[in-house]
Formats: structure tokens, sequence, C-alpha cells
């Protein structure tokens, strides 16, 4: 058997890294019916009548649904100044990789055209909740704290549409991919990256571009569990007085009393309970629908 790890679907192959280079293989039929490979996924290969085989998938240590990812060490999630960041976006990301067990860093591009103020306001709400908050600009070349971040991991940089993510992939790899335009008329970017490739950089280190977005859902996530993927509210929960607190609506709730006195930020707060309603009436949703299809 030889390891490697998948890089790249194609349309019925496999694109996996080995010790000599990138092996284009078919995986068995039968590990195909039972489990579908993703990028990052580590296999073993068999080598059968003269080529490699994708034989099995080793056991992940995470994966992603969207987009389809797996055994990731680190989510880079990408802000610009324009367009204008989606943060309700960027907390939903960071509770899906705290729930992953993924480490996640907030990073500020295009710093050579930010305005006063922007980058103050991105690391007042993550500075401390992420794992590392930095700034970039992939357009100066000045990456040089990031590509250190990304050394040995396998890491995935995410975020809104032409915030930047390719041209950073561009520069911290030196490839040359299409960079996407920013749509003038709604201030969106316009999507170019179609599906999930692990570029490799170094040994053991491999970075994805993922395709934009507008939202992420929190597959997986009960509203009463939502605090618990909040670190700086946990660590002031115990103060609160019922055990069960949600942090929204109780009285003598010590992480209410901290958004009020500026010791946490009040905007992450606003989005935290916007999270927790859209939770609750995702369940409630769900629990009309279980109960027509059981009529």
């Amino acid at each position: 058997m030889l390891g490697g790890r998948v890089v790249k679907i194609l349309s019925d192959r496999f694109a996996v890294d080995i010790s000599c280079g990138i092996a284009e293989v078919k995986s068995r039929k039968k590990l195909k019916r039972e489990v579908l490979p993703v990028a990052g996924d580590t296999v073993l290969l068999e080598e059968v009548a003269g080529e490699y085989v994708l034989a099995a998938i080793e056991p992940r240590k995470n994966r992603i649904i969207r987009p389809p990812i797996a055994n990731v060490d680190f989510i880079v999630i990408t802000v610009a100044p324009v367009p204008e960041p989606d943060f309700l976006a960027v907390d939903k990301m960071i509770v899906n990789a705290h729930k992953a067990g993924i480490c996640t860093a907030v990073c500020v591009n295009k710093t050579d055209i930010v305005p006063d103020g922007f980058v103050a306001r991105i690391f007042s709400q993550y500075d401390g909740v992420a794992d590392k908050a930095l700034c970039v600009s992939a357009a100066h070349g000045d990456t040089a704290e990031l590509k250190e971040l990304l050394r040995g991991k396998v890491s995935c940089l995410a975020g809104q549409s032409a915030v930047g993510k390719t041209s950073l992939i561009n520069e911290i790899c030196g490839v040359k991919r299409e960079v996407g335009e920013l749509s003038e008329k709604i201030r969106r970017g316009k999507n170019t990256t179609v599906g999930v490739e692990l570029i490799k950089i170094a040994p053991d280190t491999y970075v994805a571009d993922t395709p934009g977005f507008g939202a992420l859902d929190l597959s997986g996530v009960e509203p009463f569990d939502l605090h618990l993927y909040y670190d700086e509210y946990v660590a002031i929960s115990a103060n609160c007085k019922y055990r069960m607190c949600t942090h929204t609506v109780e009285p003598d709730c010590a992480v209410r009393e901290a958004v009020q006195c500026g010791v946490l930020n009040g905007e992450r707060y606003s989005r935290y309970c916007a999270i927790y309603k859209e939770l609750k009436e995702n369940n409630v949703r769900k629990l009309r629908r279980n109960a027509y299809e059981n009529k």
C-alpha cells in the first residue's frame, strides 16, 4: 500500500499527492459506494494491473460538508473593506469550525485600501475569539505572517467572493489562478472558484481555495448549545443566575451584563442573539414538518 492525500476530485478519478508527485487514480467500486473521497482525505493506494487504485480512506479527524473537504487544521476567514464584511457569516464559520475542532484565523486583506477604524473594528470583535487575527495585503505581497501561520498545516481560505482569497493563493503558492471581480451593481463578488483543490506549497503544507458564499447553515447545532461555541461567553457563564442560561433573555445573566458594560463586544452579541433565534425557528419548522409527514 502507498499513502497519499487527495488534492482534487476529477470527473471520474482522484488526484492524489504521493511521494513522487501527483497520481490520477480510480477508486474501487465498493469503496465509492461506501464513502465518497473528498479533498484532504488521506488514502491508501494499491497497484492493480500496472496502475494505482484508491483502496482505502484513512480515518478523518474532521469533515466539512460545505465546501467538501476533510482533515482541515486551520480555516482562514478572509475579510476586506470591499465587499462589506458579512459578520454573521464569519460568526457562523467560527461556530462550525469550533464544532469540528478546527482552529480559525480572521485575516484582513486589502490593508492598502482599508479606511480608518476598519482594522480596529475587526480586531475588537475577533482578537481572542479566533485563534489568530492578522492583516495582509495580497496586492503588495505582504503575506509573510500568513505564510508562517499556514506552515505544516492543511488550511482552508474561506470568505465572501472578491475579498481576495484567490489573490492570496496566487501570492502564497506562486500560481496564477483567475481572480474574480466585484459587481459594481450590487457590490458583491463574482465567484470564480468552482471546486475545492488543495495546493501543496511545502512538505505537509496545503492550502485550499474554496468557493465564495453568502451564508452558512449551522447543521447539528442546537440553540441551547450555541453558547458553548462562544468561548468568551463560556468563560463567564458560571456567574449567570441560571445554570441553563441562553444569554438572550434571562435576568441576572453575566454575559448580558458584560455586554452592557462593554467587556464583551455588542455587535457580536447582537448576532449571537440573531443566530440563536434562527436556530430556534429552524427547530420549530422541523417539528412541524415531521408532524405533517407522520400524519
